[in-house]
């Protein structure tokens, strides 16, 4: 048996299998340039359809205070899909963090309100005499949620 003519024969399959594996590591990399580009525009997807929802109706409630608070807080809400409905303040000013109290809306719309805000303290006050779905009380944390 001559050994020269086999020799060929091992360096073709060897060219063939780096050719094959070099093949599949570019198809791996399309895929997973494709994955990572499909989860960001799903970000920018998720940020689009909210510019597409219908304002959140929310109440403005200076809670621990601080003067024009509530106003501070309101002009901040502005820029997100959010319609302020009224200012107000509490009776007493004992409010350390912020709180949403959900009045009319639904816990969709809250957790909505949540993502925008950031606040995800919130408790649950029913009242269909509330002029808005929302309460935002503002505490003494509000400058982790001025943006």
């Amino acid at each position: 048996m001559d050994l020269t003519t086999q020799e060929p024969q091992n360096n073709l399959t060897s060219k063939r299998t780096k050719l094959i594996i070099a093949i599949s590591v570019v198809i791996v990399l399309i895929v997973i340039i494709a994955i990572i580009k499909g989860l960001s525009s799903k970000s920018d997807h998720a940020h689009r359809t909210e510019n597409g929802m219908p304002a959140l109706k929310v109440v403005v409630t200076n809670g621990c205070g601080y003067d024009k608070l509530a106003s501070e807080f309101a002009e901040s809400l502005n820029k997100k899909n959010i319609e302020v409905v009224e200012l107000t303040d509490t009776p007493k000013p004992i409010y350390d963090k912020s709180i949403i109290v959900v009045r009319k809306g639904d816990m969709q719309d809250l957790q909505r309100l949540q993502t925008m805000t950031g606040i995800t303290r919130y408790t649950v006050a029913r009242s269909d005499e509330f002029p808005a779905d929302f309460e935002i009380i503002v505490g003494k944390d509000y400058e982790d949620f001025i943006k």
